[in-house]
């Protein structure tokens, strides 16, 4: 057998030659973040975290984790304590997700961004107050004008938002190469799960949309794929464990988002180890917060372009 990542049973990390010793059906149970080729088939986790290689001739089968169900708190803490590594990393941006995910991993932590850029200022703050050591990386803007290039050629689905943010997953997937880490533990999905974004506080079906955004991850995850994979390390994910997302359907809608707040479930369980200016600290987007959306907008303007949108599609036809 090969395996690519890790695997879990009921809640306990598997070795390989315990691995080894199961059979198909109880292999198709398990959690994890990984690929595991047999002789006869491959076996994927449940969300296709771990990347799979181009292969041709076997069988491929999802997983179906059996988990206990378990409180929010109980599965987040579960999920991380699972994905902790001494070549793991967290992405630290100041907000409520990562910063909940770092202090309860108490990994080493990176944070990229432009000089001055809201998400380095933050992420120094949150390390400062949690005690957590963190590396930055202040990108300048002939850096970003020279990734933008690659990143075109890198992603599969090239649009203005997918751009920016594979741009900035650019920044902290080599930083986390250059510490050293081949595994590198982010909050994404939390929005998804717990309604972090403003729309949904206009949703008249909230947990349909969060069910339809829940399943266009695996898009936000192939493009994110596609740019780690050039600096060979992976993003692990624990809110998206099987517990974390079975706790995160237990909640009401008002649970979860009210009037001008959102992810309430969420926040409640980080107030219980993040200070509260963290805790219900309000959402911005990581390509607004590393600066690097505003740099893509003075790079395009220097290029004669109205807006990024438009110096993506003459970038894009250029390379066509």
């Amino acid at each position: 057998m090969l395996l690519t990542g890790w695997m879990e049973e009921n809640g306990r990390l598997l070795t390989l030659p315990e691995i080894e010793t199961l059979d198909i059906d109880r292999l198709k149970k398990c959690g994890g973040e990984f690929i595991l080729e047999t002789d006869d088939c491959m076996i994927r986790d449940k969300y296709h975290i771990m990347p799979m290689p181009c292969v041709s001739g076997k069988k491929i089968f999802t997983a179906e984790p059996d988990v206990l169900d378990m409180p929010l708190e109980d599965a987040i803490k579960k999920s991380v304590e699972l994905r902790i590594s001494d070549d793991a990393v967290t992405t630290l941006s100041g907000g409520v997700d990562s910063s909940l995910i770092a202090v309860l991993a108490d990994l080493p932590c990176i944070a990229v961004g432009i000089t001055g850029s809201h998400d380095l200022a933050a992420a120094k703050k949150t390390a400062d107050l949690l005690g957590l050591s963190l590396t930055t990386k202040e990108i300048d803007m002939d850096e970003i004008r020279t990734a933008l290039l690659k990143v075109l050629k890198m992603i599969p689905r090239v649009t203005p938002m997918d751009v920016e943010i594979a741009l900035t997953g650019y920044f902290i997937t080599k930083l986390a190469k250059e510490t050293g880490a081949k595994r590198i533990l982010t909050g994404q999905a939390a929005d998804e799960l717990f309604g972090g974004y403003a729309r949904y506080g206009r949703s008249q079906d909230l947990r349909s949309d969060l069910a339809f955004d829940f399943v266009q991850l695996s898009f936000q995850r192939e493009r994110d794929a596609s740019v780690a994979s050039h600096f060979g390390v992976w993003y692990s994910l624990p809110f998206m464990d099987e517990r974390v997302v079975k706790a995160s359907r237990t909640f009401s809608t008002e649970e979860l988002v009210r009037d001008d707040l959102r992810k309430i479930a969420l926040r409640k369980v980080a107030a219980q180890y993040l200070p509260e200016e963290i805790a219900w600290k309000p959402k911005k987007a990581m390509q607004y917060g590393s600066g690097i959306s505003g740099a893509l907008g003075k790079i395009a303007k220097a290029e004669g372009c109205k807006g990024f949108g438009e110096l993506v599609r003459k970038l894009t036809a250029e390379k066509i």
